[in-house]
């Protein structure tokens, strides 16, 4: 009994030994050796030791596709009479890159029976695109479509369709800007030695609009200046608790500092600017026209005392010339009544 088990204990080492070595072999048969290459599947994909991914045997960096981002649409249309009156102008507030599609329909009269009409689409003066409709039964509107993608500053400004009809031409137009800031107050006035704020903001409470960055100007003659807080800390400070608004804090004011400032909003698709008007007056300016009616008031009281004054004497005068006569008159009739007395006498 022992020898079996011993027997059998011997057949399974030897199995153990038989499985290691054949295990190895596999491994090492799988290693290529150095200096050799592996035959790759085409169509699998390596990875580098820097973990770029690189398909089948080419060793090549792989091609970087960047694709375009894509932009938000956006539809308008207008919609005119067959009259030159009718002609429309639409707004279009734009901050950042989109894609538009510009409607422009005309609608015509039953009485009008025209097969086709002519549209020319100009970007300012320059035509952009001509376009031909073909009459349809079912409706009298017809309707030009210009799509444009505004990506730069250049592709804003006034998009014109022109209806060529008999006996005079329709269009309209679409305008897209970027949004115009505007200041809080237009006109500041504050006094020498004091210190101001004026403020801009773009939008409205109902649809405000964020600028990537603000600056402000201020004009020296004729030419706008960027303020640079940096150079004079002690005389500017900017601002921002909103993305749609700004402040510039400036500080001891003086008569030099009157003038208009401007506040300029940089989108991505361009940058509009606003103006504020500041008029630092001195302490007297307030006080001139109370001086200058305080002046008027005394020159006319010492006319009014003058004329008075005058008046006076010359009722004075009167008065003395008056006495005088009567004194006079008195003395003549008491002279002649002493002559008539003394004639009688000598008469009895």
């Amino acid at each position: 009994m022992s020898a079996f088990v011993a027997l059998h204990s011997l057949r399974l080492l030897l199995l153990l030994v038989v499985w290691d070595v054949l295990d190895v072999g596999s491994s090492s048969s799988s290693t290529p050796a150095a200096g050799t290459s592996t035959a790759q599947n085409p169509n699998q994909e390596t990875t580098s030791s820097n973990g770029i991914f690189s398909q089948g045997a080419s060793t090549s960096a792989p091609h970087s596709v960047t694709q375009a981002p894509i932009l938000p649409f956006k539809k308008y249309n207008l919609t005119m009479k067959d009259s030159p009156k009718d002609s429309v102008l639409k707004t279009i507030i734009l901050q950042s890159p989109a894609e538009l599609e510009l409607l422009c329909s005309l609608v015509l009269k039953p009485s009008v029976d025209v097969e086709e009409i002519e549209v020319v689409w100009k970007k300012e003066n320059e035509t952009i695109k001509n376009d031909r409709i073909f009459k349809n039964e079912s409706k009298n509107s017809w309707c030009s479509r210009h799509e444009v993608n505004v990506t730069t500053r250049d592709q804003l400004g006034s998009y014109t369709c022109v209806y060529k009809t008999k006996p005079e031409e329709v269009n309209s137009t679409f305008l897209l800007q970027v949004p115009e800031p505007h200041g809080k107050s237009e006109r500041i006035i504050s006094y020498v030695g004091d210190f101001v704020v004026l403020a801009c903001l773009v939008g409205s409470e109902s649809h405000q609009y964020n600028p990537s960055f603000w600056v402000w100007y201020t004009k020296n003659g004729s030419e706008q200046v960027a303020i640079n807080t940096t150079l004079m800390p002690e005389k500017y400070i900017i601002t921002q608790e909103y993305a749609n608004m700004t402040k510039l804090k400036i500080m001891g004011l003086s008569e030099e500092d009157t003038g208009v400032y401007s506040c300029e909003a940089v989108f991505p698709l361009g940058a509009r600017k606003g103006e504020v008007s500041l008029k630092v007056l001195t302490y007297m300016t307030p006080l001139k026209p109370f001086l200058a009616i305080a002046a008027e008031v005394v020159l006319f009281v010492a006319v009014i005392f003058a004329y008075e004054a005058c008046t006076k004497k010359k009722e004075f005068q009167v008065e003395e010339v008056e006495k005088e006569f009567e004194q006079t008159e008195t003395l003549k009739t008491e002279d002649s009544n002493g002559v008539e007395n003394s004639t009688r006498q000598r008469k009895v």
